[in-house]
Protein backbone atom coordinates (compact mmCIF):
# COMPACT_ATOMS: atom_id res chain seq x y z
CA UNK A 1 0.00 0.00 0.00
CA UNK A 2 2.23 2.69 -1.39
CA UNK A 3 0.25 4.94 -4.00
CA UNK A 4 -1.71 7.92 -3.64
CA UNK A 5 -5.15 7.53 -1.79
CA UNK A 6 -4.53 4.21 -0.39
CA UNK A 7 -4.92 5.12 3.25
CA UNK A 8 -8.55 4.44 3.58
CA UNK A 9 -8.17 1.05 2.39
CA UNK A 10 -5.28 0.37 5.21
CA UNK A 11 -6.72 -2.85 7.16
CA UNK A 12 -6.92 -0.34 10.41
CA UNK A 13 -8.64 2.90 8.47
CA UNK A 14 -10.95 -0.29 7.48
CA UNK A 15 -11.89 -1.20 10.82
CA UNK A 16 -12.45 2.33 12.02
CA UNK A 17 -14.89 2.71 9.23
CA UNK A 18 -17.12 -0.67 10.41
CA UNK A 19 -16.94 0.56 13.83
CA UNK A 20 -18.28 4.03 13.01
CA UNK A 21 -21.13 2.07 10.89
CA UNK A 22 -21.75 -0.38 13.53
CA UNK A 23 -21.43 2.11 16.69
CA UNK A 24 -23.43 5.00 14.38
CA UNK A 25 -26.28 2.12 12.78
CA UNK A 26 -26.94 -0.29 16.06
CA UNK A 27 -25.06 0.78 19.19
CA UNK A 28 -26.01 3.90 19.67
CA UNK A 29 -29.81 2.73 19.21
CA UNK A 30 -29.76 0.40 21.64
CA UNK A 31 -27.50 2.03 23.92
CA UNK A 32 -27.36 5.70 23.41
CA UNK A 33 -24.55 6.60 26.25
CA UNK A 34 -21.40 8.19 27.30
CA UNK A 35 -19.18 5.08 25.46
CA UNK A 36 -21.28 4.59 22.40
CA UNK A 37 -20.09 8.66 22.04
CA UNK A 38 -16.38 8.17 23.39
CA UNK A 39 -16.53 5.30 20.67
CA UNK A 40 -17.28 7.57 18.08
CA UNK A 41 -14.84 9.83 18.82
CA UNK A 42 -11.86 7.70 18.64
CA UNK A 43 -12.76 6.17 15.73
CA UNK A 44 -13.82 9.35 14.05
CA UNK A 45 -10.43 10.90 15.25
CA UNK A 46 -8.07 8.21 14.17
CA UNK A 47 -9.84 8.12 10.69
CA UNK A 48 -9.86 11.67 9.70
CA UNK A 49 -6.40 12.35 9.11
CA UNK A 50 -6.56 9.37 6.78
CA UNK A 51 -9.14 10.49 4.95
CA UNK A 52 -7.65 14.56 4.84
CA UNK A 53 -3.93 13.01 3.23
CA UNK A 54 -5.73 10.46 0.94
CA UNK A 55 -7.64 13.53 -0.49
CA UNK A 56 -4.19 15.62 -1.04
CA UNK A 57 -2.45 12.69 -2.31
CA UNK A 58 -5.27 11.97 -5.19
CA UNK A 59 -5.41 15.59 -5.31
CA UNK A 60 -1.74 16.00 -5.76
CA UNK A 61 -1.24 12.50 -7.48
CA UNK A 62 1.84 11.56 -4.97
CA UNK A 63 2.27 10.35 -1.93
CA UNK A 64 2.31 12.53 1.02
CA UNK A 65 5.63 13.77 3.27
CA UNK A 66 6.27 14.37 6.49
CA UNK A 67 4.81 17.87 6.48
CA UNK A 68 1.61 17.00 5.16
CA UNK A 69 1.35 14.16 7.84
CA UNK A 70 1.83 16.38 10.21
CA UNK A 71 -0.90 19.48 9.02
CA UNK A 72 -3.39 15.99 8.40
CA UNK A 73 -2.99 15.11 12.41
CA UNK A 74 -2.84 19.19 13.60
CA UNK A 75 -6.20 19.99 11.28
CA UNK A 76 -8.01 17.26 13.18
CA UNK A 77 -6.76 17.72 16.68
CA UNK A 78 -7.33 20.93 16.61
CA UNK A 79 -10.74 21.13 14.84
CA UNK A 80 -12.10 18.14 16.70
CA UNK A 81 -11.04 20.28 19.88
CA UNK A 82 -12.42 23.50 18.64
CA UNK A 83 -15.97 21.71 17.64
CA UNK A 84 -15.77 19.97 21.36
CA UNK A 85 -15.47 23.13 23.16
CA UNK A 86 -16.01 26.47 21.39
CA UNK A 87 -19.72 26.78 20.56
CA UNK A 88 -19.96 28.76 17.42
CA UNK A 89 -17.69 26.24 15.73
CA UNK A 90 -19.86 23.31 17.11
CA UNK A 91 -22.81 24.93 15.52
CA UNK A 92 -21.17 25.61 12.17
CA UNK A 93 -20.03 21.93 12.20
CA UNK A 94 -23.47 20.80 13.34
CA UNK A 95 -25.12 22.38 10.09
CA UNK A 96 -22.20 21.71 7.61
CA UNK A 97 -22.33 17.97 8.54
CA UNK A 98 -26.20 18.35 8.62
CA UNK A 99 -26.33 19.93 4.28
CA UNK A 100 -23.71 17.14 3.26
CA UNK A 101 -26.28 14.45 5.04
CA UNK A 102 -28.95 16.51 3.37
CA UNK A 103 -27.56 16.38 -0.33
CA UNK A 104 -26.33 13.06 0.13
CA UNK A 105 -30.03 11.95 0.80
CA UNK A 106 -30.84 13.55 -2.67
CA UNK A 107 -32.00 16.54 -1.41
CA UNK A 108 -35.21 14.96 0.65
CA UNK A 109 -36.73 15.89 3.93
CA UNK A 110 -35.96 18.98 5.77
CA UNK A 111 -32.48 20.38 5.79
CA UNK A 112 -31.17 19.67 9.49
CA UNK A 113 -28.14 20.22 11.55
CA UNK A 114 -26.87 16.96 13.48
CA UNK A 115 -26.24 17.05 17.59
CA UNK A 116 -22.82 17.16 18.43
CA UNK A 117 -22.79 16.68 22.23
CA UNK A 118 -20.15 19.52 23.28
CA UNK A 119 -17.97 17.77 26.13
CA UNK A 120 -15.15 18.81 26.92
CA UNK A 121 -13.74 15.55 28.39
CA UNK A 122 -13.92 14.10 24.95
CA UNK A 123 -10.80 15.89 24.32
CA UNK A 124 -9.09 12.82 26.18
CA UNK A 125 -9.47 10.88 22.31
CA UNK A 126 -7.06 12.89 20.78
CA UNK A 127 -3.87 11.02 21.81
CA UNK A 128 -5.57 8.40 19.18
CA UNK A 129 -3.53 10.75 16.73
CA UNK A 130 -0.76 9.18 17.74
CA UNK A 131 -2.03 5.68 16.26
CA UNK A 132 -3.13 7.65 13.38
CA UNK A 133 0.61 8.90 12.71
CA UNK A 134 1.90 5.49 13.10
CA UNK A 135 -0.15 4.04 10.49
CA UNK A 136 0.26 6.48 7.75
CA UNK A 137 4.30 6.65 8.35
CA UNK A 138 4.11 3.02 8.63
CA UNK A 139 2.51 2.95 5.05
CA UNK A 140 4.44 5.64 3.33
CA UNK A 141 8.00 5.30 4.93
CA UNK A 142 8.19 1.24 3.53
CA UNK A 143 9.75 1.03 0.21
CA UNK A 144 6.72 0.44 -2.45
CA UNK A 145 6.51 -3.41 -3.16
CA UNK A 146 9.02 -4.79 -5.67
CA UNK A 147 11.80 -2.51 -4.43
CA UNK A 148 14.92 -3.21 -2.51
CA UNK A 149 14.27 -2.43 0.87
CA UNK A 150 17.72 -0.55 1.36
CA UNK A 151 19.63 0.52 -0.90
CA UNK A 152 24.00 0.68 -0.05
CA UNK A 153 25.28 3.97 -1.37
CA UNK A 154 29.38 3.71 -0.82
CA UNK A 155 31.33 7.04 -1.25
CA UNK A 156 34.52 4.65 -2.26
CA UNK A 157 34.51 2.35 -5.15
CA UNK A 158 34.74 -1.08 -4.07
CA UNK A 159 37.90 -2.70 -5.19
CA UNK A 160 38.06 -5.53 -7.33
Amino acid sequence: MNRPGDLPLSPWALVSVSVILVNDHVLKGAFGNTMTGKLSDVAGVFLFPLLLLSVLEVLRRKLAGRAAIAWSIAVTGIGFAAVKTVSPIGDAYEWVIGFFRWTAGGFRGELLPIVVFRDPSDLWVLPILFASYLVVTHNRTRAPEGAPEHEVISPVPHPT
